[in-house]
């Protein structure tokens, strides 16, 4: 595949082969034909190693979050609710400035639904991931 290397481990080849399915899904719902499924194709692969970062950053985070999240304290919540919004930041300056990219190779309702497809995929892995969080609890005075 495009995206990536050949798996040093177990984790980046499950990387790598969920990033295929996403790709295959994707394709195959655009319904997009030659000349813009090919442009398509190689601006998605460029937008899915950006947003693989960013989402490595919120993992990052949520990582960092599994260590405290029993003992909340005022510096540790602030540290964390500034690192979250810039990681929410980031990921949406990406979508923006691939948005106007992807409008560049295809039609804009072409752009949205390609983003609802995204979003939609997101979400249901965002709803996994949530359900492994555990609420955060504020230390004791």
């Amino acid at each position: 595949m495009a995206l990536f290397a050949l798996p040093n481990n177990e984790v980046e080849l499950v990387m790598i082969t969920k990033a295929a399915q996403k790709k295959a899904v994707v394709l195959m719902n655009m319904n997009l034909k030659d000349e813009v499924k090919e442009n398509f194709g190689k601006l998605y692969d460029e937008y899915q190693i950006k947003l693989m970062k960013q989402r490595i950053g919120m993992l990052t985070l949520i990582s960092n979050y599994a260590k405290d999240h029993k003992n909340m304290t005022n510096e540790n919540s602030d540290k964390l609710i500034g690192e979250w919004v810039t990681v929410e930041e980031a990921e949406l300056a990406l979508k923006k400035e691939y948005m106007v990219k992807f409008k560049k190779v295809m039609l804009s309702a072409a752009v949205i639904r390609y983003f609802q497809i995204e979003n939609r995929i997101q979400l249901a892995n965002e709803a996994l991931r949530a359900n492994a969080i555990p609420l955060a609890t504020p230390k004791a005075d």
